[in-house]
């Protein structure tokens, strides 16, 4: 099997392998976390969490991703109606977010 050296280790080199590697990262990361209903997506540009907006309110919702953020080695930014981070996940990059504001 190839493989890439990636910041976080090694990560298969194919599509699919790659794809089970972020999945089984982000379960493992997601589940240490702690935060009940988390939306994962792993695609091959990396791992998306969100914090549901029915997670509590804004504050709460805004702490969790500046948590998961800082675990991922990211900072979170507050931009408009979102809270967004970016970081690491196992080699793989993780977009964490979650809305703040209600829609218009």
């Amino acid at each position: 099997m190839t493989a890439i050296a990636g910041p976080g280790g090694v990560i298969p080199a194919r599509p699919l392998a790659a794809q089970a590697h972020a999945l089984r990262a982000a379960a493992e990361f997601t589940g240490h976390a702690g935060i009940p209903g988390l939306s994962l997506t792993i695609d091959e540009s990396g791992v998306s969490i969100q914090v549901p907006a029915c997670l509590a309110g804004p504050r709460a919702r805004a702490a969790a991703v500046i948590m998961l953020a800082a675990a991922a080695g990211g900072q979170a930014t507050a931009g408009g109606r979102w809270v967004t981070a970016g970081g690491d996940l196992a080699g793989h990059p993780v977009r964490i977010f979650t809305p703040i504001a209600d829609a218009p």
